[in-house]
């Protein structure tokens, strides 16, 4: 398979997998915290937007910073992606950004020990 073709489907899958991850977690927030569906919704498009970016910071575009802190600002716009769909609530907004990076940055952490 040609260079061009892999990265692409490397960036599919990662966003099949944000796509399955996001899900879990919107799921969680509905069922457990009787949350709305956009609770849902936001919370697949920010794994989705999580795990391109993730891919397209490191990968394509090898920005410099190594992959937590890229993976950490990955979640930062993630954490945006959510809030602006889900609460549009002020308060939330600190709370999102830091919980976006923190865990960016932690699983960008646990990936690059994987590999």
């Amino acid at each position: 398979m040609n260079d061009a073709g892999f990265q692409y489907v490397g960036l599919l899958r990662r966003a099949i997998i944000g796509v399955i991850l996001g899900a879990m977690v919107g799921a969680i927030q509905v069922w457990f915290f009787k949350r709305d569906l956009s609770h849902l919704w936001a919370a697949i498009a920010a794994g989705t937007v999580y795990m391109t970016t993730w891919i397209i910071f490191t990968d394509w575009l090898r920005l410099a910073g190594g992959k937590i802190l890229l993976g950490g600002i990955s979640g930062l716009i993630a954490a945006i992606v959510w809030w602006s769909l889900a609460i549009h609530a002020e308060d939330a907004f600190i709370q999102a950004a830091v919980a976006g990076a923190c865990f960016g940055a932690a699983y960008s952490w646990s990936a690059q020990r994987m590999t």
